[in-house]
C-alpha cells in the first residue's frame, strides 16, 4: 500500500502543476491543431470542382446513308447536357463560332467547345479527324482541362471503335459476308456509345465499369480521409515527442523533493528505499498512460484520428509507456540537481526525437539513412509501432518492434533503478 501512496502522491502532484499539464496535454493537441489550422481545416470539407460553364457550338452533320444518330458532334454536344453532370456543368448552345466566342469574351462562359461541320463524315469515311477547337477564358485552368477530357472521351471511344469494327470485319469477311456502309457507321455509333457510357460508369457506378482489387491494408488508407490520416501522422509524433517529456518530467519529483530536503525525512521513517523508489517509478507509469489516453481521445474527437484497431493501438501505446518510462529514469538518473533538467531535457530529448523521426513522421519518402538512424533511438521504435497502427496493418507485425521497444525501456528503467539505489544509497 506504501508504494501506491506514494504513487499516487507524486501523481496527484504532477497533476496540480499548471507547467505539467502545459506540457503533458496542451503543448501536444495546441502543435496539432496548429498543423491541422494550416493544412487540415482548408481540405476538411467535400472536395469538388468549381461550377463549370459550357459553350456548345455543333456544325457536325451524320454522313449520308447512316442513321440519324451517327453524329459525333451531337455525341459531344450531349455528354455536356448528361443529367450527371448537371450539378457541376452548365452547359449552353450558341449557333455559330462567332457568338461562342463573344461569350467566352464577355466571361459569360469559360469555355466553347466548337464541333467543325463535316466532324463525322471525316472521322467515318475518310479515317482523319478534323480539330474541334476549344476556346476558352485564359484565366481559367480547370474548365478547359475538363472540356479537353470531355472532347478526347469521345474521341477515344470512336477511334476504339474503328479498331472494333476492323475485327468484326476480318471475321465478315471470312464468312463471305460484306458490310455496307450503313451497317460500318451503326457499329462504330454503337461502340462509341458504349464507350461513353462506360467512361461515365467509372466515375457515377464504378462497380458496373470495372472489377476493382486492392488489399485490405491499401483499401484501408484510401478510403480513410486524407487529412484525418494526416492528422494521425502528426498527433503520434507529437504524442510520443511529449510522452518522453513527461517520464523524465514525472521522475524529477525525486530531485526536487531531495532539493526541498523532504526526501530525506521520508528515508528515516519505517518505508524502505525500494518501496521509495517503486512508488516514485510507478508514478511515472501512471502519469505517461494518462497522457496518452487522454491524447488519443481529444484526437479522435478534435481531429478525426482513427487509431485503428483498439488492440494494436493498446500494445502501441504499452510501448511507448516503457519505453517514455524508461528513458526518464536513465536521464533523471544521470542529473544532480534541477538546474540541470532544463539543458538535458530540452536538448537531449530534442535530438532524440529529431534522429527517431518524430519531426518528420509525415513527410513521404524520407531518405532510407534516415530511417535506419531512427532504429538507434527508442523513440523511433515507438513511432515504428504507431505507423503500423495508423496504416492498417496486422496486429501480429507488432509484436516484432514490441518485443525491442519493450526490451529497450525495462533495459533504460533497470540501468537507471540501479543508478537511483547507488546514489540514495
Amino acid at each position: 500500500m506504501k508504494i501506491l501512496d506514494i504513487a499516487f502522491k507524486d501523481l496527484t502532484r504532477s497533476l496540480r502543476s499548471l507547467f505539467a499539464i502545459g506540457m503533458t496535454v496542451i503543448a501536444p493537441l495546441l502543435v496539432t491543431s496548429l498543423i491541422y489550422l494550416a493544412f487540415g481545416a482548408t481540405s476538411a470539407g467535400s472536395p469538388g470542382l468549381p461550377a463549370l460553364k459550357v459553350g456548345i457550338v455543333n456544325l457536325d452533320r451524320a454522313p449520308s446513308g447512316a442513321n440519324g444518330e451517327a453524329n459525333l458532334g451531337q455525341a459531344i454536344h450531349d455528354m455536356f447536357y448528361d443529367s450527371r453532370v448537371r450539378s457541376w456543368i452548365t452547359a449552353s448552345d450558341y449557333p455559330d463560332e462567332a457568338s461562342a466566342r463573344a461569350a467566352v469574351d464577355r466571361q459569360q462562359i469559360g469555355v466553347a467547345v466548337i464541333v467543325p461541320s463535316g466532324f463525322t463524315t471525316d472521322l467515318v469515311e475518310k479515317g482523319k479527324t478534323l480539330p474541334v477547337a476549344i476556346v476558352q477564358d485564359p484565366t481559367l485552368t480547370i474548365t478547359p482541362l475538363v472540356a479537353r477530357d470531355m472532347v478526347q472521351t469521345v474521341l477515344d471511344g470512336f477511334l476504339g471503335g474503328g479498331i472494333a469494327l476492323g475485327t468484326i470485319g476480318q471475321r465478315e469477311e471470312s464468312l463471305g459476308i460484306s458490310m455496307t456502309p450503313a451497317q460500318q457507321s451503326s457499329l462504330t455509333q454503337e461502340y462509341g456509345e458504349w464507350y461513353v457510357g462506360f467512361q461515365q460508369d467509372l466515375l457515377d457506378r464504378p462497380d458496373l465499369a470495372v472489377l476493382a482489387m486492392v488489399a485490405p491494408a491499401a483499401g484501408r488508407t484510401s478510403a480513410a480521409n486524407p487529412t484525418r490520416s494526416l492528422m494521425g501522422l502528426v498527433m503520434s509524433g507529437m504524442m510520443v515527442f511529449f510522452a518522453f517529456f513527461t517520464g523524465a518530467y514525472s521522475m524529477s519529483s525525486i530531485l526536487r523533493e531531495q532539493e526541498e530536503g523532504t526526501l530525506a525525512r521520508l528515508f528515516t521513517t519505517s518505508t524502505s528505499r525500494t518501496s521509495i523508489l517503486a512508488g516514485k517509478f510507478l508514478a511515472v507509469i501512471l502519469m505517461v498512460i494518462l497522457q496518452g489516453l487522454v491524447l488519443m481521445i481529444a484526437a479522435h474527437f478534435a481531429f478525426g484520428v482513427n487509431w485503428g484497431d483498439p488492440r494494436g493501438a493498446a500494445l502501441a501505446l504499452v510501448g511507448q509507456v516503457v519505453a517514455a518510462a524508461g528513458l526518464g529514469v536513465l536521464l533523471i538518473s544521470f542529473i544532480r540537481n534541477s538546474k540541470q533538467m532544463g539543458p538535458v531535457l530540452g536538448g537531449g530529448l530534442t535530438v532524440l526525437s529529431m534522429l527517431g523521426g518524430l519531426f518528420t513522421v509525415a513527410v513521404p519518402n524520407v531518405p532510407e539513412t534516415f530511417n535506419l538512424v531512427s532504429q538507434f533511438t527508442p523513440q523511433g521504435w515507438v513511432i515504428k509501432l504507431w505507423h503500423i497502427v495508423l496504416s492498417g496493418q496486422p496486429t501480429a507485425d507488432l509484436l516484432s518492434p514490441l518485443a525491442v521497444t519493450v526490451g529497450l525501456g525495462v533495459a533504460m528503467f533497470v540501468l537507471g533503478a540501479a543508478v537511483f539505489r547507488r546514489r540514495l544509497a
